[in-house]
């Protein structure tokens, strides 16, 4: 085999592992980046059922307090009514 022949080869090695080499990585860094994607999405997912617990028992709280609460609106209404 000839010189330049040798060249040619193994350029063509260097190219073909280099590149071999190139799309591997790239994907190692595509699934990394999906797997961010999962982790945000479970976070989301996360925050949005403490949202939807927090709203609930906020929701229950106001209940309980707006019985608790004597209903001014009846007492106002009531004596503007005996009043008039």
């Amino acid at each position: 085999m000839s010189k330049a022949a040798k060249l040619t080869f193994l350029g063509s090695c260097v190219f073909a592992v280099g590149t071999i080499w190139f799309v591997h990585k790239a994907q190692e860094i595509e699934r990394e980046s999906m797997y961010q994607g999962v982790l945000r999405d479970q976070e989301r997912k996360a925050q949005r059922e403490r949202n939807t617990r927090e709203f609930d028992e906020t929701r229950a709280l106001h209940a309980e307090l707006i019985k608790q609460q004597p209903n001014v609106r009846e007492g106002s209404n009531g004596s503007n009514k005996t009043a008039s």
